[in-house]
């Protein structure tokens, strides 16, 4: 049972990471392309 809920764990981690642009969005009200502006903007400055 310990290994399931691990699983889960992992797997909701992955999905949230990759749809965090809409995550984000919805739980803060802002338009997509703002988010990931800035999401792409912190991508350049740690170059």
């Amino acid at each position: 049972m310990g290994w399931f809920i691990l699983l889960v764990l992992v797997v909701g981690a992955v999905a949230a990471y990759k749809f965090r642009v809409p995550l984000i969005a919805k739980l803060t009200g802002q338009p997509q392309h703002r988010i990931q502006r800035a999401i792409d903007k912190r991508k350049d400055k740690g170059r």
